[in-house]
């Protein structure tokens, strides 16, 4: 069966399914990539707050569905606390290349 397009997006499939990252998003990634093991531990460290954060959620009917709350919290608190040590690292150096402007 042939197709009747060669297979090519269109413009408008262009601006809806592709991206293009910036230079701060490639930054971003690399950074977060090569620091992973550094968001791998902090999971240990959060459990108290995972707990916190899924205390009061109503309906679990299980310790197991608890626990699986609490992990993806950890999770969660963890890709965070990555994403604002990325940015902590990165933006500076980006603003002042980018924009000029010297953080105090």
């Amino acid at each position: 069966m042939q197709r009747d397009s060669d297979g090519m997006p269109n413009e408008l499939q262009r601006a809806l399914l592709e991206y293009t990252p910036t230079d701060l998003e490639e930054a971003l990634i690399g950074w977060t990539r090569e620091h992973w093991p550094m968001a791998a531990r902090s999971m240990v460290y959060n459990k108290a707050e995972g707990d916190n954060m899924v205390s009061g959620v109503q309906g679990v009917r299980s310790d197991e569905g608890q626990l699986v709350m609490s992990v993806a919290a950890r999770v969660a608190i963890s890709e965070r606390e990555l994403l604002i040590r990325a940015l902590a690292a990165l933006l500076p150096e980006w603003l002042e290349q980018r924009y000029g402007l010297t953080p105090k």
